[in-house]
């Protein structure tokens, strides 16, 4: 809550020293009573609200009164309804996800935002599958990729350990260790 200084008599003649002794001697007028009062009024009038709401409800004739039920049954089976066309909606996109290769969780995850509109989070599942995806896709790539076999001259190995002894000529250690790894794992035998 901010002061206001035109309360304070002679506030911008003060110096600075002045003004902070003036603004601690400062005294707020206090609201919490009109506050707790104006509490106390609100319970008192929702109170008395509920019960003019009783003494109508009491006062209405039968038919009134069905009217009234009808009204709230079918406000309830509209939120149903609702309820049951949203659940229906991630269904549907549930399942065209998992026809895409979605795994069940990520399915569900995903087919919520999209029913949501939460685009940011639809892009960040479509971001957890794709990388999921590329990383069997390489995984498969590389389990079905042939070994060369290891064998006389000029092999694929005795290939790769001469551009690792070029490579360490010249000076370049990453590129030599790079050419070592890929003659070992071709000398290896399935």
């Amino acid at each position: 809550m901010n002061i206001d200084t035109k309360l304070i008599e002679g506030y911008e003649d003060m110096t600075a020293e002045e003004k902070v002794a003036a603004l601690e001697k400062f005294e707020y007028n206090d609201h919490s009573e009109e506050n707790t009062k104006l509490r106390n009024s609100v319970s008192k009038a929702n109170k008395e609200a509920a019960e003019w709401k009783k003494k109508h409800n009491a006062l209405l004739d039968d038919d009134e009164r069905k009217k009234q039920e009808a009204d709230e049954k079918y406000a309830q089976m509209e939120q149903k309804l609702a309820a049951l066309e949203k659940e229906k909606t991630i269904s549907a996109y549930k399942a065209s996800y998992l026809s895409m290769g979605y795994d069940d969780e990520l399915a569900l995850e995903i087919a919520n935002a999209t029913a949501e509109g939460e685009m940011d989070k639809v892009f960040e599942c479509q971001k957890k599958f794709l990388e999921a995806h590329d990383k069997q896709v390489t995984k498969g790539a590389l389990k079905n990729t042939p070994r060369p076999g290891a064998g006389g001259a000029g092999s694929v190995a005795d290939e790769y350990t001469k551009k690792a002894k070029e490579a360490l000529d010249n000076g370049s250690a990453g590129e030599a260790a790079y050419y070592t790894r890929l003659a070992q794992s071709t000398a290896q035998p399935n």
